[in-house]
């Protein structure tokens, strides 16, 4: 989920833990995992967890349709494709 950094450091961090097992709160651009949205970076410029890889918005997802362009089925009786 892109977010300002800023608002990134009062989320919960799944690799930062105090000796107790508590997490702690992420690091924003200190992190190597942040990553920048786009070509600027900064306070006021949007980044997301790298954990989870770049997020994808729902638009995009539709235009892909995963399994449905999936390739047909290979001939039976080719055993090379």
């Amino acid at each position: 989920m892109p977010t300002l950094e800023k608002d990134a450091r009062f989320l919960f961090c799944p690799l930062l833990t105090t000796p107790d097992g508590k997490l702690r709160f992420c690091q924003g651009a200190q992190c190597m995992m942040w990553r920048w949205m786009g070509e600027e970076d900064g306070e006021s410029a949007p980044g997301f967890c790298g954990l989870a890889s770049a997020p994808v918005s729902a638009a995009r997802l539709s235009r892909t349709g995963g399994f449905l362009n999936a390739a047909p089925p290979k001939d039976s009786g080719n055993p090379f494709g």
